[in-house]
């Protein structure tokens, strides 16, 4: 355990000691990282059941002790999983910001977010819990720097913005709990004795601090605006891990706290209003690094559909359904950080050969990025729940959680289960249309940009091995569920009741039905090979295919002739405008030059609950700046008052 988090440390100071070194300050801090990252999956999946706790720096006056136990080891787990591709991946990429900034800082920083993450989830007691937070949310900022312009600076205030508001929550729901019990220790707050209304108010303050770090509905807006701004590694860890680390305080809270029912009732509300809007706000994006990052809106709303109904079933006392829950929710934060880190890492590449992010000048990708192609379609296909990959089983199980939860005997509990599933529904729908539109806009048909084609070349090898690490992860959770499950169940039952998921390779259901990944995968197999073995007895398709353009209806072929983004969904933003308030502008090129349309949507929940708060903040700071007017006499009033006040209110309490 401290060997892992000592090589996150070493490979940070090395990397900073190598500073005038630029090129080998990259090679070898992502190097360390990648070792220190391949150690640490095999740590914490070997000792996934144990529970271990060390004390650091004794001669500290508030030392670290820092505890894991199941639930710490699988969350650690994911967080390694993602940061050894990313390490690997950025060997070579970081070097694409040579020019911009230090490589030694961005390797040393990057050592050290994946530190910060880690004893993050070790953490045990109020105060190291905090800084180590507020650690992970700085480097983070800092990392997003190295994308150095207008864009990505605006994005880093927006980020911290609601990154401190939510702090403050978090920081105010701990100290809340740790008034009742006279510690920080979170050992205090096992079986803790709390008012119905003093519990509540802990748990809302604990879910609207984690939730927006976790980018839920509507403290989402930082996710589309950041991810797209920061270095392509980075984006990966943030969107696949940093997110998940914040959905770790959420279970914790939950666990700690005597929790009600309209507690779990409220997550599933709000994450299947995640999952929706999520979709709904990824398809129309033509900023295909903003498209995932709404994807990653949608898919926490997905795994707040298996923990909310966890935290229902723990308080309605159906141990079977808490922990069929809790299995969903976890699956899917494992197979989140999975496929999306793949889908960041592939546009990261496409990002690297071809230096643009609209997805509107790209086309014909797969011919020239061959891998990359392979490796974002995997990608695809396990963020649109296809089976056998991974995303398709964390799904099933959650709509089984939700089934069992919509024959409760309350009305209202009903109701939500069944808008939730619908909504889940809709989401997966939703989900295939906009994967169909990014990879066949990008990597399928003809060029549409002759000078970015000729250009583009497959991606250096460590890049290539970054991303196939996490392809062979989309595989193995999809055709080997069976034994993820059973591993998550370890860390379920150790909180939640004892349920037999798995019999054989047969996934089982509270409600009586099973799935199997590998006979799934056999059927698949199989129904690919008809045809070959068609083909091969009728000994047709003997000669080679003849290369031409696409046919024209009679007139000469141009690519500009091919779907772009926009038409994928122009039904879809017509019908729901009110949503997307997208405007159509029309450039007029001249007479002899083409005409160019540009339709963007914009985030309705952005101009209804941000912008006011802001207006009112910096016309507050207009009439607040009068009272700095460089008279020393004034200043001494302002200090009088205050003490008059401090003594006032002293007198009150």
């Amino acid at each position: 355990m401290t060997q892992v988090y000592f090589l996150y440390l070493i490979g940070c100071i090395i990397s900073l000691l190598l500073y005038k070194q630029n090129k080998l300050a990259a090679k070898v801090g992502f190097t360390i990282s990648a070792i220190a990252s391949a150690y640490a999956v095999f740590y914490f999946l070997v000792n996934l059941e144990q529970t271990v706790s060390i004390n650091m720096f004794e001669s500290l006056l508030y030392s670290p002790k820092l505890v894991l136990n199941p639930l710490g080891n699988f969350f650690s787990f994911v967080v390694s999983l993602v940061s050894l591709a990313s390490s690997i991946y950025a060997i070579q990429y970081s070097l694409e910001y040579e020019k911009k900034g230090s490589l030694a800082v961005m390797a040393g920083l990057f050592n050290a977010f994946v530190l910060s993450m880690l004893l993050l989830v070790a953490s045990s007691d109020v105060f190291w819990f905090i800084i180590f937070w507020e650690c992970m949310t700085v480097i983070s900022a800092y990392l997003i720097c190295f994308n150095d312009s207008k864009s990505s600076l605006k994005a880093i205030m927006i980020y911290l913005g609601i990154a401190h508001l939510g702090a403050m929550c978090i920081t105010a729901a701990f100290l809340l709990m740790s008034a009742q019990t006279g510690s920080l220790e979170f050992s205090s707050y096992a079986n803790i004795k709390l008012s119905p209304v003093m519990a509540s108010i802990i748990f809302l303050l604990a879910f609207i601090g984690f939730g927006s770090k976790a980018g839920m509905f509507p403290m989402h807006v930082w996710l589309p605006k950041a991810h797209p701004a920061a270095p392509t590694n980075v984006s990966a860890l943030m969107s696949g891990v940093m997110i998940k680390v914040a959905l770790f305080g959420i279970i914790k809270f939950c666990l700690w706290l005597p929790v009600m029912q309209w507690w779990g009732l409220l997550i599933i509300i709000v994450g299947a209003l995640s999952a929706l809007l999520g979709v709904l706000y990824a398809l129309v994006q033509h900023d295909y690094k903003a498209l995932l990052a709404y994807h990653s809106v949608e898919n926490i709303g997905i795994i707040l559909l298996g923990l909310g109904t966890g935290v229902y079933a723990i308080a309605a006392d159906m141990p079977t359904l808490a922990a069929i829950g809790f299995l969903a929710g976890l699956f899917h934060i494992l197979n989140h950080a999975t496929f999306k880190g793949l889908l960041f890492l592939g546009a990261g590449s496409v990002l690297y050969t071809t230096h643009t992010k609209e997805m509107d000048n790209l086309g014909g990708l797969a011919r020239k990025m061959p891998l990359t192609a392979f490796a974002f379609l995997i990608g695809s296909l396990a963020i649109t729940a296809i089976p056998p990959l991974n995303g398709f089983v964390s799904e099933w199980v959650t709509y089984q959680g939700m089934f069992q939860g919509a024959l409760s005997e309350f009305a209202s509990s009903r109701v939500v289960f069944c808008i939730a599933i619908v909504a889940l529904a809709l989401t997966g729908a939703l989900a295939v249309m906009c994967f169909v539109k990014a990879y066949s806009v990008i990597f399928g048909g003809t060029p549409r940009d002759e000078k970015l084609f000729n250009n583009a070349r497959e991606v250096p090898l460590t890049m290539v091995i970054g991303m196939f690490i996490l392809v062979a992860g989309c595989i193995a959770f999809g055709l080997g569920a069976n034994v993820v499950v059973k591993d998550i169940m370890l860390v379920v039952s150790s909180f939640s009741g004892n349920y037999d998921a798995v019999n054989s390779t047969v996934i089982n259901s509270p409600i009586g039905s099973t799935v199997s990944p590998l006979l799934i995968a056999a059927v698949l197999v199989v129904t690919v090979l008809i045809p070959v073995v068609i083909l091969k007895v009728a000994k047709a398709n003997r000669k080679e295919p003849r290369q031409t353009d696409p046919w024209a209806c009679g007139f000469k072929y141009s690519s500009r002739m091919q779907m772009t983004a926009s038409p994928f969904t122009g039904d879809l933003r017509r019908l729901v405008n009110w949503l997307y308030r997208s405007e159509t502008k029309v450039k007029d090129q001249g007479y002899f030059a083409p005409v160019v349309y540009e339709t963007h949507a914009k985030d309705v929940w952005w101009s209804i609950l941000y912008e006011p708060v802001i207006k009112l903040t910096v016309n507050t700071a207009k009439v607040v700046s009068k009272m700095q007017n460089g008279n020393v006499n004034m200043y001494s009033l302002y200090i009088l008052i205050a003490l008059c006040l401090f003594v006032g209110i002293s007198y009150l309490i």
